[in-house]
């Protein structure tokens, strides 16, 4: 909803210096408040980014063989793949799974993964309950039922509540480079999925000989909260990631994660 400047008074919001030139007044409705709201209190949160890059090639021929057995209507996103993977590796380092309460840590038992959803109304992040209990399947059928209900608007405040690790997407709005992201509070971390490249990288043959190759790679950004959470420990769980997502066959994603 939008209105001429000249259909009311000059609003004391309007920088100095600004108020002769022409313009739009966009009113932000409920749902870009609420999303304000949340960015500004994330931005009081000392955090840092951390990347690594992970190798796919093991993960594509995991979903090529599950998505070539169940055929169109069974088939599972990347995204799913590497959800799976990253609640696996929250069961090493059950602290990025948490809350900052001034004195102490809410180290929660349960991963409710948020996944961040562009959907036409704005932002959303709605929360898929005890991911730790859910194979790639569930989960991957899960991302894809919510999104579905954030695009036409169906959320509840249910859906919205109780997250305790985020993951966002930007890569699959297109090829961005990078995912660094402000926190969602009152979370520790949040994971981040850049486009996918391909890109010339070293492998070693079964010989022990470097060689040259052509991988797809994706190069995830895990924001973090500095009060609680180190540098290291941020780097050990990417590893613990990359370990999973570069040696894992398909009934590794097949089977619950870590965490109970």
């Amino acid at each position: 909803m939008s209105e001429s400047v000249r259909a009311r008074p000059v609003d004391s919001a309007i920088p100095s210096g600004y108020e002769d030139i022409p313009r739009e007044v966009i009113r932000l409705r409920a749902r870009r408040k609420a999303i304000a709201r949340n960015m500004e209190a994330a931005r009081q949160v000392p955090c840092l980014t951390a990347d690594m890059q992970i190798d796919l090639s093991e993960l594509l021929a995991a979903r090529a063989e599950h998505n070539a057995a169940v055929g169109a209507d069974g088939k599972v996103s990347i995204l799913a793949f590497l959800a799976r993977a990253a609640v696996s590796a929250l069961g090493e380092f059950p602290g990025l799974n948490a809350t900052y309460a001034g004195n102490a840590v809410l180290q929660w038992t349960p991963v409710n993964l948020a996944v961040a959803v562009d959907s036409p109304g704005g932002l959303v992040v709605p929360v898929i309950a005890d991911a730790q209990r859910m194979n790639v399947v569930q989960i991957g059928t899960r991302i894809a039922e919510l999104a579905a209900r954030a695009r036409e608007g169906a959320l509840g405040l249910e859906d919205l509540a109780g997250g305790t690790f985020t993951l966002s997407n930007p890569g699959s709005v297109g090829p961005v480079l990078r995912a660094e992201a402000l926190l969602n509070p009152p979370q520790v971390a949040l994971l981040g999925l850049p486009g996918l490249k391909k890109i010339p990288v070293v492998v070693t043959s079964l010989e022990g000989e470097d060689q040259v190759a052509v991988r797809t790679v994706v190069c995830p950004s895990l924001t973090f909260d500095h009060r609680v959470i180190d540098g290291a420990e941020v780097v050990r769980f990417l590893d613990a990631m990359r370990h999973r997502v570069e040696g894992w066959a398909l009934h590794d994603y097949m089977e619950t994660p870590a965490i109970a």
